[in-house]
């Protein structure tokens, strides 16, 4: 039986099944941290950890198209999740940005026919435009529009990492996914950590103020998000086809909605439930053609 149709070992389906619960939960952990500490110190915290972690998993660069690792590690790290942090740290709901974070999928099939060459086709076409016209129709909700340019920022972000991810597959095979995260937490970083002593106020204020459960989301963000997660995902993929365990990731804004409302008090209105089923929708249509070519 192939790796593609053999079911899943329970082990395994627990793996899949917690990669989303983690990650979902992360996102809530991100906007309570923001709200207590700067952005992109919290974000430049939590890759000084997994650089910690990871420090030893560092390798030599690939010695060709090394420009190329270079440019796709800037913009799936500093980029990316600087970015990203930015708009969290402005952002009142968390809601609206959860969906906005899962544009890369539909941007990521754009970059791979621009930069790779890759056919669309109808199906991905269709689910790339019913995405984006879902995260832009959440906007006439007034609360949203309230708060566009943290929509604005983090869906910029998306598009940073659906770019960084077709540059991964440009680069072509033989890329340890351990010593890639440890790239990864060693350009974000000083980076983002300079970026902090610059951009960022109030520091000295801000972390003397910061309750234990701010530092405790920047613990999970870097041990349990960054590292078990992807620990998880990157042995799945090894098994499995990334058709099947793509659809379980949609689960993640499931659980990080159910948490906004429960945890931060988010109003989840008719027009956001409905942008937001529009974007799922059209990640689901895009996973669903990929796993069919």
């Amino acid at each position: 039986m192939s790796s593609g149709s053999r079911r899943f070992a329970p082990l395994d389906l627990l793996q899949l099944v917690a990669v989303p619960l983690i990650w979902g939960v992360n996102n809530v952990a991100a906007m309570i941290a923001v709200r207590e500490l700067p952005p992109l110190m919290v974000a430049a915290l939590r890759f000084l950890l997994v650089l910690a972690c990871l420090f030893w998993m560092l390798k030599p660069p690939p010695r060709v198209q090394r420009t190329l690792f270079f440019i796709m590690l800037a913009v799936v790290g500093p980029l990316h999740m600087g970015v990203q942090y930015l708009g969290l740290g402005l952002a009142r709901e968390l809601a609206p940005m959860v969906v906005a974070m899962q544009l890369w999928a539909p941007a990521s099939v754009v970059f791979a026919a621009l930069l790779l060459g890759e056919r669309i086709g109808f199906m991905r076409g269709f689910g790339v435009a019913i995405a984006f016209a879902g995260a832009v129709g959440m906007n006439f909700d007034p609360s949203v529009f309230e708060q566009w340019g943290a929509l604005v920022l983090v869906a910029a972000a998306s598009l940073f990492y659906g770019l960084g991810t077709v540059l991964v597959r440009k680069l072509g095979a033989g890329l340890d996914p351990w010593a890639m995260q440890a790239w990864v937490a060693a350009a974000c970083a000083p980076t983002l950590l300079l970026s902090s002593l610059v951009f960022d106020t109030g520091h000295a204020e801000k972390i003397a103020a910061a309750p234990w459960f701010a530092w405790a989301c920047i613990f999970f963000g870097a041990l349990v998000s960054s590292i078990l997660a992807n620990a998880f995902m990157f042995r799945l993929l090894q098994k499995y086809e990334v058709a099947r365990t793509t659809p379980y990731m949609l689960l993640t804004p499931v659980i990080s909605f159910s948490l906004a409302a429960w945890v931060l008090h988010d109003r989840i209105t008719p027009q956001i439930l409905f942008g937001a089923g529009m974007a799922m929708a059209g990640v689901a249509l895009v996973a669903w053609s990929e796993r069919r070519s």
